[in-house]
């Protein structure tokens, strides 16, 4: 694991396309796009995650009831998170927005931690980015409480099995009607959590996101 400090604009990209130069810079655009859709407030940003592909495994969103790699009250917490929300879930580790992050619970040593200037508000930030950048999760600014999590490639997936390039209609065939709908955005809400997916012209998920409510 390794941990720097800086400003970056959620400092993913800049490392990911340094480890991959052959990435395409469509990918990142449709990323940046399908944010400002969702309505996160990129005002201050001019980039954001791109898309990595990956030698790794399928990772599930179910939750599994083992280590929670997101617990301990803080600020922007919600007591009820780790019975009410959205889980993610890597190697049995769940991230859960809307409760604290612990390192320690983390599954290995596998992921990169920058502090850096939050997108969601002023101030500053951590960002986790796991396996090159297929997934990575960020706290709220100044505080250890986690606000987001980000599946960038199609080598992770929620746990009813949507991944980048899955079309609209199979999203509504599994998740249902949505609280929020258009033709580029679909948006489910559960405890204090939405489950974010956005969508290319042709009707593709082109970003997935666990956002806290807070």
């Amino acid at each position: 694991m390794s941990f720097a400090v800086g400003v970056s604009y959620y400092g993913v990209i800049y490392d990911i396309m340094e480890e991959n130069g052959n990435m395409k810079i469509a990918k990142a655009a449709a990323l940046i796009m399908s944010l400002s859709i969702a309505g996160m407030s990129l005002a201050a940003c001019s980039n954001e995650p791109e898309p990595v592909s990956s030698d790794i495994n399928i990772i599930s969103t179910q939750a599994q009831g083992q280590n929670t790699g997101v617990s301990l009250p803080n600020g922007h917490v919600d007591p009820n998170a780790e019975s009410e929300n959205f889980v993610f879930t890597y190697k049995g580790c769940d991230f859960v927005v809307n409760t604290v992050v612990d390192e320690s619970k983390f599954p290995d040593e596998d992921y990169d931690a920058q502090v850096q200037a939050s997108c969601a508000g002023q101030g500053m930030a951590t960002n986790y980015k796991f396996k090159g950048g297929s997934f990575w999760a960020e706290t709220y600014p100044g505080s250890d409480s986690l606000y987001i999590v980000t599946l960038c490639d199609d080598t992770v997936t929620t746990a009813e099995g949507i991944y980048i390039g899955s079309t609209m209609d199979k999203v509504k065939e599994v998740y249902g009607e949505p609280s929020t709908a258009t033709d580029t955005l679909l948006v489910y809400e559960k405890g204090s959590s939405e489950l974010r997916f956005n969508f290319d012209a042709n009707g593709a998920v082109n970003g997935i996101f666990y956002i806290g409510k807070f």
